[in-house]
């Protein structure tokens, strides 16, 4: 066994040894790292050793520039890092919940000699490997490998702020396994795993094959951008305020007319409560029957969930909404005091309602109007949102106008939106927001 080759096995062993931590194999970047490392070793063709070495690197960038933060230390040492902070195993998951010394000794022994293995990971000397690519081909990636980032630029106090903290701290850190409290720290106060690192969730697939993916830039409207509907903009924040901060909060129902900011409001709070550790999970109607399995999910972990179901109603023929009930309120089991459902609608009676329902007899009329009825009340706050006047509709485009800067006589803005509010038969804030996003547009192109 030459030189390289004793290097490789070593790091093979080493990789092999982690416990805890051992998901971190599981990465498709780190799967790709030991391919070519295995590919090397048994000093395969050249040219697959090559391939495998700018698979390795290409994957590297990528992710890199899907984070969009600081490198700290090189592209390979800053993976390393990420993948701890982020990695979900039985002690950040402890650690999520309770203070380290809460945490029984052999998992904090065992997490001890992960780290000590980890630290020679993220130490890694490429030099062999590029001098063996360089020899075989020519080529060599030291430059891509020794990248690194403006570590010292300014980064609020956001979870991405701390994450660059710590990760400081362990690159430059000569025993990683003495500084397994500042990682309990880190985990304690910010999470781990993609609830740490999202705040705003979809649901993918079906039952228990189902499973939550993060959406990494949600939309970015905000509470102080909707304009008007000040009443019941301040009942859904009250109603949120109160859940995040642990006090009693209730299931809300946002109806009323189309476009007046129902659905904006809700997607607002990720922005306004995220920081707070609230969580936003959407479902559409279709996957309702799945919320059982979602909610088994979420009540497991310390963050406040809002599960958002946009523009919720039912035909006749649809049984969803039968889901929806059981988990409002109406299961054996007790709903979990970490979730929440907010939901909006074009109606009040979130079922379809018809004559016949009441033309039988009466017993019959009764339970089918009852069963109907009952979905919408189980929310516990109902939020109504109904179309403005004229001189709300105006203040809502002065409003939206200011905002963006319009600089046009207030006359003149008055005469132009009650034009396009007449041209479109609508009058609401997506109206007045589509006004001004036409008018933008064409102040734009003289």
């Amino acid at each position: 066994m030459n030189k390289i080759q004793q290097q490789i096995f070593d790091i093979q062993t080493t990789a092999q040894s982690l416990t805890v931590y051992r998901s971190i194999l599981d990465d498709d970047i780190i799967r790709e790292y030991l391919d070519m490392l295995e590919s090397i070793f048994n000093e395969e063709a050249a040219i697959v050793a090559v391939s495998k070495s700018h698979e390795f690197i290409s994957s590297l960038l990528r992710e890199t520039a899907a984070y969009n933060e600081p490198l700290v230390g090189n592209l390979w040492q800053n993976h390393i890092l990420n993948l701890i902070l982020l990695d979900e195993n039985p002690f950040s998951l402890r650690c999520e919940r309770q203070d380290l010394n809460d945490v029984e000794e052999p998992l904090r022994r065992l997490v001890e000699k992960d780290m000590a293995h980890l630290q020679i990971l993220h130490d890694f000397d490429f030099s062999p490997i590029e001098a063996y690519i360089k020899e075989k081909a020519g080529q060599d990636f030291t430059i891509m490998c020794s990248m690194k980032g403006a570590s010292t630029l300014p980064y609020p106090e956001t979870y991405y702020g701390k994450r660059q903290e710590i990760k400081i701290l362990l690159n430059s850190s000569p025993i990683w396994d003495a500084n397994i409290n500042v990682l309990a720290k880190f985990y304690n106060n910010m999470g781990c795993g993609d609830f740490a690192k999202y705040r705003a969730f979809k649901w993918v697939g079906t039952g228990e094959k189902g499973r939550l993916v993060g959406i990494p830039e949600p939309d970015p409207i905000r509470i102080c951008d909707l304009i008007g509907y000040e009443e019941q903009k301040n009942e859904v924040l009250r109603n949120t305020r109160q859940f995040v901060k642990g006090l009693g909060a209730n299931n809300m129902l946002l109806y009323g007319d189309r476009g007046t900011g129902k659905s904006s409001t809700i997607k607002a709070l990720v922005h306004e409560f995220g920081e707070e550790g609230l969580r936003m999970v959407e479902v559409t109607k279709d996957q309702l029957r799945d919320l059982p399995y979602i909610v088994s999910i979420l009540k497991k972990r310390p963050y406040r969930f809002i599960i958002f179901v946009d523009d919720l109603s039912f035909e006749e023929h649809e049984t969803e909404y039968k889901y929806l009930k059981a988990i409002l309120e109406g299961s054996l089991e007790p709903s979990p005091e970490n979730v929440l459902i907010y939901a909006t609608s074009n109606r009040r009676h979130l079922v379809r309602e018809y004559h016949s329902d009441r033309a039988e007899d009466e017993l019959k009329s009764q339970d089918t109007l009852q069963e109907k009825l009952s979905l919408s009340d189980r929310f516990g706050i109902t939020v109504v949102y109904l179309s403005p006047d004229k001189e709300k509709y105006l203040e809502i485009v002065e409003g939206i106008a200011k905002s963006k800067g319009v600089d046009i006589e207030p006359n003149k803005l008055r005469e132009l939106a009650l034009k396009w509010e007449l041209w479109h038969n609508s009058r609401s804030g997506r109206t007045a927001r589509q006004f001004i996003e036409d008018l933008l547009g064409k102040m734009g192109s003289v």
